[in-house]
């Protein structure tokens, strides 16, 4: 989909769309449809995502760090892989809560 703006047309909108906390194009879908947009989130929720973004970077680099010493069995490897996963999804259902809304 295309939508032409003007650079000041979009920076407001930018602007809007930061104030409430949303993405621009959340923010544009809320407004096309006529639907309320959600309760800003809290601080905390930015906190969070950030810690498990710096645990899930802390732990790839022990995966590549160990894929290369060799030092952790095939075993051990699942369970890094695991973790980094269960990493990923916890951030993407922190960032992506109420997309589809």
């Amino acid at each position: 989909m295309e939508i032409r703006l003007s650079d000041d047309e979009r920076a407001q909108i930018e602007d809007r769309a930061r104030a409430n906390g949303v993405t621009f194009s959340r923010f544009l879908r809320h407004a096309a449809l006529d639907l309320d947009l959600p309760p800003r989130r809290v601080n905390i929720e930015a906190e969070t995502v950030a810690a498990l973004n710096r645990v899930g970077g802390n732990l790839n680099q022990i995966a590549k760090a160990a894929n290369r010493s060799g030092r952790l069995d095939p075993d051990q490897q699942r369970q890094l892989a695991r973790a980094i996963d269960r990493v990923a999804a916890a951030v993407a259902r922190l960032t992506d809560e109420g997309d589809t809304k």
